[in-house]
């Protein structure tokens, strides 16, 4: 499930796109249900699985890719909390850096569309 969960979202960065956690869940067919929070946790613990693996890996945090469908348009809490771990900076307080988003985004579609990095590590999970 994570690895595919992983090469969708390697997919997504090489298009310079993000996508929802329902397409996500649609394209994929994980068949959760976002009202059930079991299920939420799931995809946010999948997520920060792939995205630590990352982050071990020296490379950016791909989960990023993934937003609510919502009119916020921004990553899960349980993204940012993630980064708080890592980074060491408040959730809350890097959940309100829109540059931050962005910034993380970008690294993202930047590292994947590289083709050496593709062929590299596309692979490697």
């Amino acid at each position: 499930m994570l690895h595919e969960i992983r090469k969708h979202l390697i997919e997504v960065a090489r298009t310079r796109r993000t996508c929802t956690y329902t397409e996500l869940n649609n394209q994929l067919q994980l068949n959760l249900n976002f009202d059930n929070s079991l299920d939420r946790k799931h995809i946010g613990d999948w997520l920060g699985d792939i995205s630590l693996h990352e982050y071990d890996n020296e490379r950016p945090l791909i989960s990023a890719l993934v937003i609510h469908k919502a009119n916020d348009k921004e990553q899960g809490d349980g993204f940012y909390k993630l980064c708080q771990e890592i980074y060491g900076d408040n959730w809350e307080s890097l959940k309100r850096d829109k540059t931050f988003e962005k910034r993380i985004i970008d690294e993202c579609h930047e590292f994947w569309t590289d083709v050496k990095n593709y062929k590299d590590f596309s692979n490697d999970y």
